[in-house]
């Protein structure tokens, strides 16, 4: 990952850790959980490659719970829940990004 690509999932994790009254339209959350989604399939490919002795607690965890929050989506039904779904994915999303950022240094 480049710093081109961190920003990017900076920038995608500021959108989705946006206030409330700044969260998109039902439309938006949905593009928003599909790019939150392939960024974070891309990131945790990454962090899987470290081995398991070298990671945190903090970066199993967030391997975890990727697949966790990808696998059941959101937790009921409507735009609420699928915006809450989005900040639970960016929230996990910058744990991976913070890990591969540590193992750089």
């Amino acid at each position: 990952m480049n710093p081109g690509e961190t920003q990017t999932i900076e920038e995608l994790a500021a959108r989705a850790l946006a206030s409330y009254e700044q969260r998109p339209d039902a439309e938006g959350v949905a593009h928003l959980v599909d790019d939150l989604i392939t960024a974070g399939n891309e990131l945790h490919a990454q962090v899987d490659q470290i081995p398991a002795p070298q990671r945190t607690e903090r970066a199993g965890a967030a391997l975890t719970e990727w697949a966790y929050f990808v696998d059941s989506g959101p937790l009921g039904n409507g735009d609420h829940a699928n915006w809450n779904h989005a900040r639970g994915l960016a929230r996990i999303i910058r744990a991976m990004a913070s890990t591969l950022s540590e193992q750089r240094q």
